[in-house]
């Protein structure tokens, strides 16, 4: 190897030893894409969408703002148009078990049952749910935009009350449990 030759190489690892981690990071955030990223299990609302602020009734007839019920904990959402069928009930089942995995954590989570049904069901086998009727036109428009409105999808919603994240039907439950046993360990909201 000639002395023109180890110059040019030394000339080489020098700019490599600059240019190098710059294009490196940059390969990492614009190009290539690697096991951290998109660790969620659901489907993410990018941006997240802020929940409407309707009026809900509970069974007593009380009415309170949707808004400010939705800024508490992280809710687990489920809106059942016309009343909860079957698959719904079913659902319920798989997101009270969810909650009950959560054990000390799950005072931070609440979950809620929407309907527009004149009558609210009486589910006493489900005490951690809460039940409220309200007009539902708001939030599907909101889930159709997002190809979210298929029955029996599960929504998370923060406690800023932004839908984040939601699950469709059909799924065994294991993402949801993920995602929110993740979102409050790493939150100090809610």
């Amino acid at each position: 190897m000639t002395t023109q030759t180890r110059a040019r190489l030394k000339l080489i690892g020098v700019m490599m030893v600059f240019v190098g981690p710059l294009a490196l990071a940059y390969l990492l955030y614009y190009g290539l894409s690697y096991g951290g990223a998109g660790t969620n299990g659901g489907t993410l609302i990018d941006p997240a969408m802020r929940v409407p602020d309707v009026t809900l009734t509970d069974a007593a007839g009380n009415t309170q703002p949707g808004g400010a019920l939705f800024e508490q904990k992280w809710t687990i959402l489920q809106v059942a148009p016309g009343g909860c069928e079957a698959a719904c009930i079913e659902s319920l089942k798989e997101t009270r078990q969810i909650r009950a995995l959560l054990h000390r954590r799950a005072t931070r989570v609440q979950r809620i049952l929407l309907t527009d049904a004149s009558t609210l069901p009486d589910m006493p086998e489900q005490p951690d749910l809460s039940l409220y009727r309200a007009p539902l036109d708001e939030f599907s428009a909101m889930f159709e935009s997002q190809d979210a409105a298929t029955p029996g999808t599960v929504y998370l919603i923060d406690p800023l009350g932004n839908w984040m994240l939601y699950y469709p039907p059909g799924g065994d439950g294991s993402a949801l449990f993920k995602d929110v046993k993740h979102l409050l360990k790493l939150s100090h909201i809610g």
